[in-house]
């Protein structure tokens, strides 16, 4: 397998590495490595294949920095964005739109590419968490890229989570919901997400010419 390394950083909040919430998703994973995301500008980046940004982080910090978010993409690298991303930061994202509700099955989603991370994942046990729906996504990023491919949507078609391969010369996934390498714990399908995620990303790396060989 190629020996990927992905940097994630940590907003240092409740749903973050040490935070209280997510206490359970939180363990240290292979080839993922922490960083407080104040220190972001002063990291060394070269050693990563994987940029992974998550929910609540300070995004006035990112479009500050978005230049080093650009610049690892057109590295040929991957950032993953999950997150409602209202800052342009990441090229050729647009701005997050809350999905309109009307009753609780609106959350309800579809997998849009089975051949995919989400393949084998039942969207009744992604939408709905102890009987309450709304938890995994609520709204989109409105394409704009007709090559991009959308992998997760709702059932109205509005997009959840797409891969951008052509604004940069990396890979994008906008994904406007949980951290992905989360969902890795619990008794149902949902925890195929994470494993089936770190598969793609070594293949997408692959891909993209690195990894070990590199």
């Amino acid at each position: 397998m190629t020996d990927i390394k992905i940097l994630k950083l940590d907003g240092g909040h409740a749903f973050g590495i040490s935070g209280r919430a997510m206490a359970d998703v939180n363990e240290p994973m292979d080839h993922v490595m922490n960083l407080d995301q104040y220190e972001l500008e002063n990291a060394d980046l070269s050693a990563f294949h994987v940029l992974v940004i998550t929910d609540f982080i300070d995004q006035e910090y990112l479009l500050e920095k978005k230049d080093i978010i650009e610049q690892f993409l057109n590295e040929g690298k991957i950032v993953v964005a999950c997150t409602h991303i209202f800052r342009p930061w990441l090229p050729g994202v647009n701005l997050f739109m809350p999905k309109m509700i009307r009753n609780h099955s609106d959350y309800e989603m579809q997998v849009v590419k089975e051949d995919s991370f989400f393949h084998g994942v039942d969207m009744k046990e992604l939408a709905y968490r102890k009987g309450v729906s709304g938890f995994y996504s609520r709204g989109y990023h409105p394409l704009t890229n007709k090559d991009a491919e959308v992998l997760l949507a709702f059932l109205d078609g509005t997009p959840i989570t797409y891969i951008d391969r052509t604004t940069t010369k990396g890979t994008i996934v906008a994904h406007s919901a949980r951290d992905l390498l989360t969902y890795s714990t619990g008794e149902n399908s949902t925890q195929l997400i994470a494993k089936q995620f770190m598969e793609w990303l070594v293949e997408e790396v692959e891909r993209l010419g690195g990894g070990k060989d590199k």
